[in-house]
């Protein structure tokens, strides 16, 4: 393995798909079940309450065949799937580092032809029994000891230990961590601006709240983003700079696309940075949560406006 890779990590449920697979699979496959779902927060942990309804899902005769379909037509946006693409293309590293379950998102990339993009992916294991009930545990199970993080991550799953892991396997080039929820928080502790490291937090939710409130913790510079077209411009900027990226964009379609284009340098929070007591005029430091507005291509539910997924992961903490 080249010591020139660039190690990318990513969330999944509302950063690398515009929806939350738990929540969808329940909300179109059984009323009642969603139900339940959302009026268990706060009294099971989320794995666990997962694999109860999964339970009562079979029970009422959904087969294999209905789950798979329906993870199959979760949205996954075409400029996400072209960043990707890109990465790899590049020579980097794909990991997914998700509170999800293993079918969920292996049949999410598949549907989509992008399996083959990813390095490795860490998650709550889930399999199909020989009955087709789908079973699912947790990633760091019952028979261990708990790993005693002190920040929000929930007892299943410590994302920034898992992060370090895969940070220690190599010396990389640069780490890039990408999240939206208050459990990718830990994670983007791990990261270093000694080596350029990147956090890529989703505007307006938990992640973004939780980095402001305690900025010192995270080293690595913090960039915003609040779509597909975003991540992809940040990506181009990463393995182009943003000159060259600029340029490219003018050449093609002249001054509506370059100043329709969101370029790292204006979507960096320059607040995160120590030597930065101020920011500059090519920087915008991203509004405080409560004003983020999401545009129409971003309009959560009333649930998932609160904090994506982490709206329900307070049933994990």
């Amino acid at each position: 393995m080249s010591p020139s890779k660039r190690l990318f990590v990513f969330d999944f449920d509302w950063t690398l798909i515009d929806a939350d697979s738990d929540y969808f699979v329940f909300e179109h496959l059984s009323a009642e079940l969603s139900k339940i779902q959302l009026d268990s927060i706060g009294k099971v942990q989320w794995t666990d309450l997962q694999q109860r309804l999964l339970g009562k899902l079979f029970d009422r005769g959904v087969s294999r065949e209905d789950i798979e379909r329906t993870l199959a037509n979760i949205p996954f946006v075409p400029e996400r799937i072209e960043a990707l693409k890109l990465m790899k293309e590049h020579g980097s590293d794909l990991y997914i580092l998700s509170d999800a379950n293993t079918v969920y998102i292996e049949t999410i990339l598949k549907a989509y032809n992008i399996d083959n993009l990813f390095t490795g992916i860490l998650t709550n294991p889930a399999s199909f029994d020989s009955k087709g009930r789908l079973n699912v545990t947790r990633y760091h199970g019952l028979d261990k000891e708990p790993h005693k993080c002190p920040l929000p991550c929930e007892p299943n799953l410590c994302k920034g230990l898992e992060l370090q892991k895969l940070i220690d396997s190599h010396p990389w080039e640069q780490v890039i961590y990408m999240g939206d929820a208050s459990n990718d928080f830990c994670p983007s502790t791990r990261l270093s601006r000694e080596r350029g490291d990147l956090v890529l937090a989703r505007r307006g939710l938990s992640l973004e709240q939780r980095i402001k409130e305690r900025p010192e913790l995270v080293r690595a510079e913090t960039v915003y983003w609040q779509d597909a077209q975003d991540v992809l411009e940040v990506t181009k900027d990463i393995f182009f700079g943003r000159d060259r990226t600029a340029a490219a964009l003018g050449s093609l379609s002249g001054s509506t696309a370059a100043s329709s284009t969101t370029s790292l340098s204006t979507m960096v929070d320059s607040s995160s940075s120590s030597s930065s007591s101020s920011s500059s005029s090519s920087s915008i430091v991203a509004s405080p949560v409560d004003e983020v507005k999401p545009s129409s291509t971003q309009v959560l539910s009333a649930v998932e406006s609160f904090d994506s997924k982490m709206f329900a992961q307070a049933v994990k903490a």
